[in-house]
């Protein structure tokens, strides 16, 4: 019976090493055609995402009959990523249930479809699987081989970064690493492992780091040192813990009970082998729990329980022998060996001993030695190799593309310079014919300037004349009559004179030098909209603006859009019957800003819109000859000059709409506009601060001084403030931001509020509507210019009420300037500036008159600002006289509050008011020491002050020099 089993063991044997060589003469096979096919072409064909798809639907497919049915199908599809998932995750299984002969086949078909789709990864995963599988039946030239190559593959590879990649490298060190643990090159192996180590921390990867780690251990347990090997043991543990592997613990059961056992510990050895076996007996991964089972046999032996350690031996050799594992067959007959010399029977022991050197000879024969240290090599010479091709080739490479730099170079100088001289060229004649062009149309722009201003120079005479005759003449006269019907015919003939060297203009120039200026536009043509109010209301016609955008800042040409708004709103207006309606309204669609204006007026026939744009075309509109038709083809010009569109909607009787849509494009250059910073204040006025007063409690003169910080505290707060009376908020917004940021606003929306707001801030300029509900802007001016308080402030008026008598009107009651709506941001800029201006020149001439003469009331042109002036010196004088300077009950005596008496003083001199009581007060010191004898003391007493040292201070301060020395100057 024993010689019958010899004979069957090395049946199996023999049909194992055919079936390796066979496997080995396929592989060189596939390898070759793989070499060959793959050459010149891309490797990685498939993603990672196409990967690990394909591997999850291999692993989620239960059982082996499933599996070769998906690589099946797969492969009736051309699907080769499922197909070599498909026959992997079927290999492993099969390894799993220890069936070699199986998984050596499906993981060689897997091998032979990345070989067909040239994948380097898929390859060296098939090569690794097959290597391990190699290992686990005990061929270990074959593995080892396969591994290499593996290994190889992966460093011939030119992705080293995708975690993929570098999982296999890692793979193929691991296996290369145990196949020299088996082989006892502890040195290669320590070596090998550390490296795959390395690699998997490099990856994260606890179970790769808990394997190697085992790896190593087992290492350190074969050189005798217990404790190095039992701490790796415990990292692989712990490792494996983390990653949830039963497999792995179950191993670190079994290291820790070798070492236990090799302690002389067999308790503690056998219970540690029993955990092992337990846990790996749930599995199906039975390579592994042969270990476990053949370690059990093994130290019951040794503690000389014979019949369990039989038990285990029997079912150990079983199962080495189901799946023909010579390393595990020839362990299993070495305990047999041991079991029956223990025993004393010692025929049994030496055939088991025989049977076990059979196999152990099959795995370490001298040949599998000398092939898998040839395998090193020639990987560590094709290495090198490798090494040398590619330096050999960058060198190559180097050169070619030196070369290749060079003749590019060349030829792109070349080419720059044929181009260059070619774009001088062409630039040079296109200049030659711009200029040609420029010339051309400036001389055609200075005829119609000529020929406009020949024409305006006769008209300016006969429009004087008639102005004139109107003055002169009674009103109901027909020489008055004739005068009326002169002006009216000669202003539309100006007016049309400027319409034709508009369209001159425009068509000469086009939009090459437009003015572009940044700005809200909606408020620019709400400005517009205001100006025709009253010409509409006059026609018994309601003009609305809605504008569906609150804001939109955009680059335009002013002076194009009020052309626009200007001639549209006035057609609508024409062209609408009594009791209509003209609406005016902007929104944006995308990048495009389009302000619409629509009225319910007569309308057009199709005929008419087909010619209205073109210029001097006059349509018959049954409501009299009305207009010259110039004013929309003028529209139409600056529309196009601005890149933009002009569209209308007409029906006869239903009313008109002008849609001009216009790009909301950045252009260079662009002056923007003027900004107020903070929020509007067009609903309320801003609060004041609260007044501050402080009462005198001394006489020694520090009472002074804490109201001069207080004052000139006061001063310094108090910025330009600019009163603007406007009864519409969005056009007092616009106002405000046609000014200087830096500017206090305050509003107010009729006369009486203004006037009283006025009284209350003592503004450095009022900027006021005419037409306003209650007070108007001409009594409002005439209370200002009346005002003992008021009566410095400069005032501008704005309004759509710009005829002569209405500017004489304005003049009479006292405004300084008068703007026309609408009106040019830069005029009214402009014009506030230099009032504001001209008030600093007159307190800069008080300062300076002040200081070399002390005759400051001579400086002031006003005979308002001179009487209040003496009013205020003569106060300021008796409140000296008296001993004590009392803030309030000067500003009392002069029925006005501390901060309007502050504020008015500042506007007329520039000095606060505790700077001109100083003022007044060396004033008086000089006049004394010029006309009286007396001491220090009884000087400061005179002047107010009983602190002597502090009025030399003070004296020395604003003179230059000491009471004393003044007195002596002359001498």
């Amino acid at each position: 019976m024993p010689n019958r089993q010899h004979h069957n063991y090395c049946q199996r044997t023999v049909a194992a090493c055919q079936l390796s060589t066979f496997l080995q003469a396929a592989f060189i096979t596939l390898l070759l055609a793989a070499i060959t096919a793959c050459s010149g072409r891309r490797h990685h064909v498939f993603t990672e995402q196409e990967r690990h798809r394909a591997d999850s639907v291999a692993a989620a497919t239960p059982g082996t009959d499933s599996l070769r049915t998906l690589a099946v199908q797969c492969a009736r599809e051309g699907n080769v990523c499922g197909e070599m998932a498909a026959y992997s995750t079927l290999g492993k299984r099969y390894r799993e249930k220890s069936m070699f002969t199986e998984a050596i086949d499906a993981h060689t078909k897997g091998l032979q479809c990345a070989v067909k789709a040239c994948d380097t990864l898929l390859i060296v995963q098939a090569l690794n699987n097959i290597g391990t599988n190699f290992r686990r039946v005990g061929i270990l030239d074959r593995a080892s081989s396969y591994h290499y190559q593996a290994l190889a593959y992966c460093d011939a590879c030119s992705d080293h970064t995708s975690r993929d990649m570098r999982k296999a490298r890692v793979v193929s060190l691991n296996g290369i690493g145990n196949v020299h643990i088996t082989l006892d090159n502890r040195e290669t192996a320590d070596s090998v492992l550390r490296l795959a180590l390395a690699g998997e921390r490099a990856l994260g990867s606890a179970l790769g780091q808990a394997i190697n780690c085992a790896n190593i251990g087992s290492l350190f347990e074969a050189d005798g040192r217990m404790d190095s090997a039992r701490h790796y043991y415990r990292l692989s543990m712990q490792l494996n813990e983390e990653a949830q592997s039963e497999l792995g613990i179950s191993l670190c059961h079994t290291h820790f009970g070798r070492l236990d056992e090799k302690e002389g510990r067999l308790d503690s050895a056998a219970a540690e082998y029993r955990r092992a076996y337990d846990i790996m007996e749930r599995g199906s991964d039975t390579w592994h729990w042969l270990e476990a089972c053949l370690a059990l046999a093994r130290v019951y032996t040794e503690k000389g329980d014979m019949a369990v350690a039989h038990t285990y031996l029997e079912k150990a050799k079983r199962t080495a022998a189901d799946v023909s594992s010579l390393e595990y067959l020839a362990e299993a007959y070495r305990l047999e060996y041991l079991w029956h010399r223990k025993r004393g029977d010692s025929r049994a022991a030496l055939a088991s001993y025989e049977r076990s050197r059979l196999y152990a000879d099959s795995i370490f024969n001298d040949k599998n030695v000398r092939h898998m240290q040839n395998v090193r090599l020639r990987y560590e010479r094709d290495n090198k190799q490798n090494e040398i091709d590619l330096m050999q080739r960058n060198y190559q490479n180097e050169r070619l593309a030196r070369r290749a730099t060079l003749v590019v170079f060349v030829v792109v100088l070349v080419l720059a310079t044929v181009i260059i001289v070619f774009l001088w060229y062409v630039l040079r004649a296109r200049s030659r014919k711009q200029q040609l062009l420029k010339e051309a149309e400036q001389m055609r722009t200075r005829f119609f300037t000529n020929v406009t201003h020949e024409f305006r120079t006769p008209l300016t005479v006969i429009l004087s004349a008639a102005q004139d005759t109107l003055r002169l003449s009674p009103g109901g006269g027909d020489i008055h009559r004739n005068a009326t019907d002169i002006m009216r015919h000669g202003q539309s003939l100006l007016d049309l004179i400027n319409q034709m060297l508009d369209i001159a203009k425009m068509t000469a120039v086009g939009h090459r030098n437009l003015q572009w200026c940044r700005g809200d536009i909606v408020g620019f043509v709400m400005v517009l909209c205001e100006s025709y109010r009253a010409y509409a209301a006059a026609k018994g016609i309601t003009l609305v603006y809605a504008p569906r955008e609150e804001s939109v800042v955009m680059d335009f040409c002013p002076d194009y859009v009020l052309k626009i708004v200007q001639n549209l709103i006035s057609n609508a207006i024409k062209f609408s019957r009594q009791g209509g309606r003209v609406t005016v309204s902007i929104k944006t669609d995308g990048g495009t800003l389009l302000l619409c204006i629509a009225d319910e007026g007569i309308g057009m026939t199709g005929e008419q819109k087909a010619n209205i744009f073109k210029p001097f075309y006059q349509a018959s509109s049954g409501m009299g000859g009305m207009g010259t038709g110039i004013g929309l083809a003028v529209v139409k010009l600056a529309v196009e000059s601005m890149n933009g569109r002009i569209e209308v909607s007409s029906e006869p009787d239903k009313g008109s709409e002008f849609v001009v849509a216009l790009p909301m494009t950045a252009h260079a250059g662009a002056a923007p506009l003027p900004e107020v910073g903070g929020a509007d204040k067009a609903d309320a006025a801003t609060a004041l601060p609260d007044d501050k007063s402080t009462d005198d409690k001394s006489t020694d003169g520090t009472d002074d001084e804490s109201d001069d910080e207080s004052d000139d505290e006061r001063a310094a707060a108090d910025a330009v403030r600019i009163l603007i009376v406007e009864d519409t908020p969005e056009v007092a917004r616009y106002i405000s931001r046609q000014l200087n940021a830096a500017y206090s606003f305050y509003f107010a929306t009729d006369g009486s509020e203004a006037l009283r707001k006025a009284e209350e801030l003592v503004p450095d300029i009022i900027v006021s509507d005419v037409m306003m509900p209650g007070m108007d802007g001409y009594e409002l001016c005439r209370r200002v210019r009346a005002s003992q308080l008021l009566c410095h402030v400069p005032l501008v008026m704005v309004t759509a009420r710009a005829t002569h008598a209405d500017r004489i009107a304005g003049l009479e009651a006292g405004a300084d300037a008068y703007l026309e709506k609408p009106f040019h941001a830069d005029e009214l800029s402009v014009r506030v500036e230099k009032l504001l201006e001209q008030r600093r020149m007159l307190r800069r001439k008080y300062s300076q008159a002040a200081e070399e003469s002390g005759q400051a009331e001579d400086a002031l042109t006003s005979d308002a600002d001179r009487a209040f002036m003496a009013k205020v010196t003569a106060a300021v004088q008796q409140t000296i006289v008296g001993g004590k300077t009392d803030y309030d009950a000067l500003a009392y005596d002069l029925c006005l509050s501390r901060a309007q008496l502050n504020r008015k003083i500042k506007a007329i001199t520039g000095y606060t008011t505790t700077e001109f009581i100083l003022f007044t007060r060396i004033a008086m010191a000089k006049r004394l020491l010029d006309t009286a004898d007396l001491t220090i003391t009884e000087l400061a007493m005179k002047c107010g002050m009983d602190n002597a040292s502090y009025f030399c201070t003070l004296f020395k301060k604003s003179t230059g020099m000491t009471p004393m020395q003044y007195k002596n100057r002359r001498q």
